[in-house]
């Protein structure tokens, strides 16, 4: 049975090549923070909407794209015009969680805001995303050794939102933002290529465990970029909020930009 444990191997890489990918990471793109906030405690907001992620990958060669999931997100006031807010990303190539804390320090609180109100907003926010994937470390390089991976994506978030009340119903507002974290990659070494003579074989790890090597990589990156977006309250309890951002990023040593429009409905209790 051994004589054959290279060539099911080699068999097997051969099924999952059409499987893999390369280690990759998502950058979420909506933002939907309004600069006005109740003043009072157990204020609550519930929202749900479309957010639109730049999938980039490490390895050069492969093209960036894009993933649109649902954004989500719970927030509750504690006094003195400060929110906090618990979200998540889910059902697109990459879901993650957010928490985030914001201050209203200018202008009137939502409660009170009238037409021509400008209001000012600072905020600090933690976003983390998981993923795991196989395949070479080079897209594509089939006749390489497979590798299982295993990624965490840590990002701080900082804001600075402005806002104009364009009436007691519309207001327009946007933000400034900076984002800096870090790529941790754990690397699981599955399948390694041998040559002898003429003939390349594929092992299998688990059989040969000193023919393998498992490894860890870290990557520091950031995000820079802008927002605007336009909210209407149809009652006191219902609003409606499209958005759109520009954000260009560098993560992997790539440099990469993007501008995307979302949609956000808010319910108020």
């Amino acid at each position: 049975m051994k004589t054959f444990k290279p060539f099911l191997a080699f068999i097997a890489l051969g099924l999952l090549a059409g499987c893999q990918s390369t280690t990759e990471t998502g950058v979420s793109m909506a933002r939907f923070e309004s600069p006005e906030i109740n003043s009072e405690p157990f204020h609550f907001r519930a929202t749900v909407g479309t957010d639109t992620s730049k999938i980039i990958a490490k390895d050069t060669s492969e093209s960036t794209s894009t993933s649109t999931a649902i954004t989500t997100s719970m927030s509750m006031t504690l006094g003195y015009s400060t929110e906090f807010t618990v979200g998540a990303g889910i059902g697109g190539d990459h879901d993650y969680e957010k928490y985030a804390i914001k201050h209203q320090f200018y202008g009137s609180p939502l409660e009170s805001a009238v037409e021509k109100n400008f209001s000012m907003a600072v905020s600090l926010g933690y976003i983390r995303s998981e993923d795991a994937g196989y395949g070479p470390l080079l897209a594509g390089n089939y006749d390489d050794d497979t590798y299982d991976w295993d990624l965490s994506h840590d990002t701080y978030d900082i804001a600075l939102i402005s806002g104009y009340r364009l009436s007691s119903k519309a207001l327009l507002y946007g933000s400034i933002f900076y984002q800096k974290g870090t790529i941790d990659v754990d690397y699981t070494q599955m399948y390694y290529r041998t040559e002898e003579g003429d003939v390349f074989l594929s092992g299998a790890c688990s059989d040969t465990p000193e023919q393998c090597l498992d490894f860890s990589a870290d990557y520091d990156g950031h995000n820079a970029g802008v927002s605007i977006a336009l909210e209407y309250a149809f009652t006191h309890w219902f609003a409606i909020t499209g958005e759109a951002v520009y954000k260009s990023m560098n993560w992997f040593d790539r440099s990469e930009s993007e501008t995307a429009a979302n949609v956000n409905f808010e319910f108020r209790f």
